[in-house]
C-alpha cells in the first residue's frame, strides 16, 4: 500500500512540476509574442515614415482619386478638373473626362444631403445676397432630394493598402482640405 501511495504522490508531484514549468514557458512565449509584435509595429512605423516623407509633394491628387474610384467602377475613370472645394462638409467636387461629376468626402451621403437641404433653405431667406448665393451654389448630389441617381463608392483603409490614410491626407492637403488621415472615403458619382 505504501508503494501505491508513493507512486500516486510521485505522479502528483510530477504533474505539479510540469504545470509550473508549462506556466513559465507560456509566460516566456507571451513575452516573445509581445517582442515580435513590437518589432513588427516598429517596422510598420518606419515604413510609413519613409512613405510619408515628401508624399505631399509628389502625389498627384487627381490620379490618386481616379485610381481609388476606378477600382469599384466598370470602366477606368479619368478626372479632368477640380470644380470646387466645399470646406463645410470637407468635400471636393471633380469632373471626369466623360462628363460625370464625382464628389469625394469623408462624410456619408446623409450629411451631404443635409448640407444640400440647408443650402436650398438659405435661398428662401429674405436677404438678396442669400438668395443669390443659394442660386449660384449647385447641389452636391444633383437635383434629387433623396440622392437617387448617385452611385456611392466607399473606400475603407482595411480594404486598401496600409498607406491609404496618409495618402488621402496628402491628397486633401494638396486640394486645400483637412481630412485628418481618414480611415474611409466616400466617392459619389453623379450621372
Amino acid at each position: 500500500m505504501s508503494l501505491e501511495l508513493s507512486t500516486v504522490l510521485l505522479v502528483f508531484l510530477l504533474a505539479i512540476i510540469l504545470a509550473v514549468y508549462n506556466q513559465r514557458q507560456a509566460s516566456a512565449l507571451r513575452g516573445m509574442e509581445r517582442l515580435v509584435q513590437d518589432f513588427v509595429a516598429m517596422q510598420i512605423r518606419d515604413r510609413r515614415t519613409r512613405h510619408i516623407d515628401g508624399l505631399a509633394n509628389y502625389i498627384d491628387p487627381l490620379e490618386w482619386l481616379a485610381n481609388q474610384a476606378s477600382s469599384e467602377l466598370e470602366a477606368p475613370l479619368t478626372i479632368s478638373e477640380v470644380m470646387r472645394v466645399i470646406h463645410e462638409v470637407q468635400a471636393v467636387e471633380l469632373r471626369a473626362s466623360n462628363g460625370q461629376r464625382i464628389i469625394v468626402s469623408t462624410s456619408p451621403k446623409s450629411n451631404l444631403m443635409r448640407f444640400d437641404r440647408r443650402v436650398r433653405a438659405a435661398g428662401r431667406q429674405k436677404s438678396a445676397a442669400d438668395r443669390v448665393a443659394s442660386f449660384a451654389s449647385r447641389p452636391l448630389l444633383g437635383r434629387s432630394r433623396w440622392g437617387w441617381g448617385v452611385q456611392t463608392i466607399e473606400r475603407i483603409m482595411s480594404q486598401t493598402n496600409e498607406f491609404f490614410d496618409v495618402e488621402a491626407d496628402a491628397v486633401a492637403e494638396r486640394l486645400g482640405l483637412k481630412w485628418d488621415k481618414p480611415s474611409r472615403l466616400w466617392f459619389y458619382v453623379v450621372k
